[in-house]
């Protein structure tokens, strides 16, 4: 028999819970990042304000955690939606451990009035079938957006970072930085960011691109260091202090392994002539040069829609590496629909 309960950062099955998730998703996959478990408990335990997180575990008779779910419940857009990671480690699967989650996560869809679960699923490079794919398209999710993963394996060659000839306008200035955002650049940074938002494609996903002003990015800046993550930063300028283009990696003090590239972002009149090459070696440089922020991690993971031939290019020349398909599900989680 599964129990399924709600537990918080407090439970002694909180680092059981993650640890479950974590090993269901790296299963059968080359190794990637997941958020620490350290990072979770910060999160779970911060006053909500954008985002409410629900941890589900699953345990058998013994008492043993054999799977879990969390859960993402925003609070300002799409309230009608909850995003949900649910994993069951191999040694416990068909065993009904996951269609119990499954139905705990209908009975919190249905106390917060959600009528809509959306849930990625990493699919390795070349494989036609997966255990997480056909866990949600069973029940009634369907694939609107795929995305490919990538990695680079650290150090990068300093030829590769050597600075890259390009068409972009002599007079943009590229200036990086390690930490939160100045204040000087929050402006133009929260413009860029709102404009990324609104760039990346959604397809059917019930997604409402986000509004950034200063404030926001402040708020996540501050969050993310609570969190234990560095943020190291790379932006490109014209004369007249206009943003052309951003990009950032992620440094978590919890993971000795893998750096997270984040997005980047270049404005519409400057795509086309090499900026988002410059920007991404730049940063990547900044990552090897400062002392002590590399230390033994020598991945770097990231995402790149299908269709964007540009980055895709981008990311070769730095020695990316294709090796997964992120698939993202959506579909309604009443009841009824399972």
């Amino acid at each position: 028999m599964v129990d399924v309960e709600r537990i918080g950062p407090g439970d002694e099955r909180f680092g059981a819970w993650h640890a479950a998730i974590a090993a269901a998703y790296a299963e059968g996959r080359e190794p990637g990042w997941w958020e620490s478990v350290e990072s979770a408990r910060v999160y779970f335990a911060r006053a909500e304000s954008r985002t409410r997180h629900v941890a589900l575990v699953a345990t058998d008779d013994a008492g043993a955690v054999v799977g879990g779910a969390e859960l993402s419940l925003p609070l300002d857009d799409d309230v009608h939606t909850l995003g949900v990671d649910l994993g069951v480690p191999g040694p416990h699967r068909h065993r009904g451990v996951g269609q119990a989650l499954w139905e705990a996560v209908q009975e919190v869809a249905a106390q917060e009035g959600r009528a809509v679960a959306q849930a990625e699923v990493l699919v390795p490079d070349g494989a036609e079938d997966w255990p997480g794919a056909r866990f949600a398209e069973a029940r009634g999710l369907r694939c609107l957006e795929r995305e490919h993963r990538f990695v680079l394996d650290l150090p990068v060659a300093p030829e590769r970072l050597a600075a890259p000839a390009t068409d972009d306008p002599d007079d943009t200035e590229v200036v990086s930085w390690v930490g939160p955002c100045p204040e000087d650049r929050l402006d133009e940074w929260a413009r860029m960011r709102t404009h990324m938002s609104e760039d990346v494609p959604i397809g059917e996903l019930s997604i409402t691109p986000r509004q950034v002003d200063a404030d926001r990015v402040r708020e996540s800046d501050r969050a993310m260091t609570e969190q234990g993550w560095t943020k190291v930063r790379t932006m490109a300028l014209g004369p007249d202090g206009a943003g052309r283009g951003y990009t950032e990696l992620l440094v978590s003090a919890h993971d000795e392994r893998v750096v997270v590239q984040d997005d980047t972002f270049v404005d519409r009149a400057y795509r086309g002539r090499g900026l988002g090459l410059r920007l991404k070696a730049a940063n990547l440089g900044l990552l090897q040069e400062t002392a002590g922020l590399l230390g033994p991690r020598r991945r770097v993971q990231t995402y790149c829609e299908q269709d964007n031939v540009a980055m895709r290019r981008t990311n070769a020349r730095l020695g990316f590496r294709l090796v997964d398909e992120l698939r993202e599900y959506e579909g309604p989680v009443s009841p009824g629909a399972s």
